[in-house]
């Protein structure tokens, strides 16, 4: 596959990949796998709510909420 890019980015792909120590095609695949990763929201975990296990509970009478009840 080819694709048809400027000579400046070019340079700067090339600069990058020796920079970090990579092949330019290892580095696009990193970039590209970074970037799917990252845009997926699907892949992210939600955090879970806190459980409070207080027991059981009998029915609330207004003096149980309020401190206003005599």
């Amino acid at each position: 596959m080819s694709l048809n890019i400027s000579q400046q980015t070019e340079t700067l792909i090339v600069e990058e990949a020796r920079r970090q120590g990579l092949s330019v095609d290892t580095l696009l695949e990193n970039l590209i796998k970074r970037r799917s990763s990252s845009s997926a929201p699907e892949a992210k975990e939600l955090p879970e709510l806190p459980v409070l296990h207080l027991g059981q509970m009998g029915p609330l009478h207004r003096r149980d909420i309020y401190s206003d009840v005599l």
